[in-house]
C-alpha cells in the first residue's frame, strides 16, 4: 500500500504539478517579453518615429529603439535567471528531502 503512494507522489509532483508549473512560468515569460515590446521594436529598428523622416529623426529613433531592445533583453534574462531557479529547486526539493531522510537514518 504504502508503494503505491510513494509512486503516486513521484507521478504527480514530477507529472502533474512540474507541467503546472511550467505552464504558469511560461505565461509569466510571454506576458513579460509582450509588455517589454522588444520584437517590434526589433521589426521597426530602421523605420523613423513619428513619420519624422529628416536625418536627426532618422538617427534618433535607431538609437532609442536599438537600446529600449538592450534593455528588454536585460530585463528579459533578469527574468529568466530566476524561473530557471525555481524550476531546479522545484526538480531537485524531494530528492533533497529524500537524502535527508537517508542521512538521518544511517
Amino acid at each position: 500500500m504504502i508503494r503505491k503512494y510513494f509512486l503516486n507522489f513521484w507521478l504527480w509532483w514530477y507529472g502533474v504539478r512540474f507541467y503546472r508549473l511550467l505552464l504558469s512560468i511560461y505565461s509569466f515569460w510571454t506576458l513579460a517579453f509582450a509588455n517589454l515590446n522588444i520584437l517590434p521594436m526589433m521589426a521597426n529598428l530602421f523605420v523613423p518615429m513619428y513619420q519624422d523622416r529628416s536625418f536627426s529623426g532618422r538617427v534618433i529613433s535607431f538609437f532609442l529603439r536599438f537600446s529600449w531592445v538592450i534593455v528588454g533583453l536585460i530585463l528579459q534574462l533578469l527574468i529568466t535567471i530566476p524561473l530557471v531557479c525555481v524550476v531546479i529547486s522545484w526538480l531537485s526539493f524531494p530528492l533533497v528531502c529524500i537524502f535527508q531522510l537517508i542521512n538521518t537514518l544511517f
